[in-house]
């Protein structure tokens, strides 16, 4: 029991220190011609400064948390009689609930553009989580076991499952304008140094309870299949029982790609992709540490709630105790092994309304345990030189079509200043909001690249290699 308690304890702990949970990108999308950091969204998508700095903690930070089944003016709702509808709750969830978690913190951003190029540098340090929890736990918790909500008195929790894992990423990156400047092709290679990792890939249980003629009046009868907790780095290093854990957050290694592309179809369309994170960690066996739980069956007969309250009958908690104490749980120790990072998908399409006005379309995937999590995005952007750049975007995600995001570049030579959120309702009408997405940083950025095409522009002598392009 001490051994399972831990394992629930360190995933609880790790996926609550993720920082964030999370949603697309799509702001920092709409803002890569002056936001230095949208090159690591797209390393096609090149910034116009000639040359951007970002220093440690105050660069950029990207923060964002997402679940696509309740919002907290659904949790405080109250009935004609003034209690909680847990109606309601319950059928506005969905069959699978997702929380999601994604953090970004730049530790280092170094970017020279060419009038052709560009090429970055960077550091980023990230923390993720995903959680699947099945409609049938929350049937449970709201009606207890003697409902005729519940289906036929069986609830399937099969569908349950965590994954969490922190990592640095230390990437450089290389675009180019290929096609006479209609193109750019891009690329990122990423060496990854895992830091934690913890994962139940499927909790294969279920529960049957009242509902069923057969079983009508009879015990609660809960049965699990076998399943494993598997842990690497420092998660893995605390289980098995070592309190220094420095050696185990920087010893794993890996390898990630990013690709991307723009294209130009006219002087007004434009079209872009990029794929990114494609890669994996492989985790040092010191540090990894798989527990496989086999399978059990445990049949509640009910108790006196006030003597169980009281501390006067601890039969039942004892009865389960000694169930999972027997359990002979398998521990495999020193195991390598490899995870893959998770894959996402940005495609779209662009049109320029006027000089500095541009309206776009962009569709998000993620690929996470074979199954495609999309978004769909319809972005204005209003972009004044490298001064100023706005951006304003409506997403569909997590069944929702009014998430609005918004954010903004502002420079203040030689500091830039940005702002943006992917989730505007959050931060408005925190009760209808079921996400709070920010991003916030400073970076250093000198010059302006368009400056030098404009003036190679009026005077027809200048060439590639008499173009002033100095600081501005």
């Amino acid at each position: 029991m001490k051994k399972i308690n831990y394992i629930a304890l360190i995933i609880f702990v790790f996926l609550n220190s993720s920082i964030a949970l999370a949603q697309s990108d799509m702001i920092g999308y709409g803002l890569n011609k002056t936001l230095p950091q949208a090159n690591n969204l797209n390393p096609a998508m090149l910034p116009d400064y000639k040359f951007s700095f970002g220093l440690p903690g105050i660069s950029g930070v990207h923060s964002s948390t997402g679940q696509n089944f309740t919002n907290l003016d659904l949790l405080t709702s109250v009935d004609e009689n003034g209690n909680i509808n847990t109606s309601d709750i319950f059928n506005k969830m969905r069959r699978n609930n997702r929380v999601t978690s994604d953090n970004t913190v730049s530790i280092l951003h170094l970017g020279i553009r060419g009038l052709t190029s560009y090429t970055a540098f960077s550091i980023n340090t990230k923390a993720f989580a995903r959680v699947s929890l099945p409609k049938e736990l929350f049937a449970f918790a709201l009606y207890g076991n003697a409902s005729d909500k519940l289906d036929d008195g069986l609830l399937d929790f099969s569908r349950g499952s965590i994954k969490t894992m922190a990592y640095t990423e230390i990437g450089i990156s290389h675009g180019r304008e290929i096609l006479a400047g209609k193109m750019t092709v891009g690329a990122r290679v990423k060496y990854l140094i895992g830091h934690a990792y913890a994962d139940v890939k499927s909790l294969d249980a279920n529960l049957r309870t009242y509902g069923n003629d057969e079983f009508r009046g009879d015990s609660i009868k809960m049965n699990v299949n076998q399943f494993d907790v598997r842990t690497a780095g420092v998660a893995g290093d605390l289980i098995n029982g070592n309190e220094d854990v420095r050696g185990s957050a920087l010893s794993n290694g890996g390898f990630g790609l990013d690709l991307g592309a723009t294209y130009e179809y006219s002087k007004k369309i434009k079209f872009f992709a990029s794929l990114n994170d494609l890669g994996f960690i492989k985790w040092n066996e010191q540090y990894t540490n798989k527990q496989t739980v086999p399978s059990f069956q445990y049949k509640f007969s009910g108790a006196d709630v006030v003597e169980l309250i009281n501390g006067e009958d601890l039969s039942v908690v004892n009865d389960f105790d000694s169930v999972i104490s027997d359990l002979e749980i398998k521990e495999t120790k020193n195991e390598s092994f490899s995870t893959s990072l998770t894959g996402k998908l940005y495609a779209g399409a662009s049109y320029q309304l006027t000089r500095r006005q541009t309206a776009s379309a962009i569709l998000y995937s993620e690929f996470y345990r074979g199954a495609l999590i999309p978004a769909f995005t319809a972005m204005y952007n209003f972009q004044g030189g490298t001064f100023f750049n706005f951006a304003f975007s409506a997403t569909m995600m997590n069944g929702r079509v009014n998430n609005l995001g918004t954010g903004f570049t502002l420079n203040l030579i030689p500091f830039q200043l940005v702002l943006a959120t992917n989730d505007l309702l959050s931060i408005v009408n925190p009760m209808k909001g079921r996400a709070v997405d920010i991003r916030f940083g400073i970076n250093h950025t000198f010059g302006n690249l368009n400056k030098g095409k404009s003036r190679a522009k009026k005077n027809s002598n200048n060439t590639i290699d008499t173009i002033d392009l100095g600081i501005d």
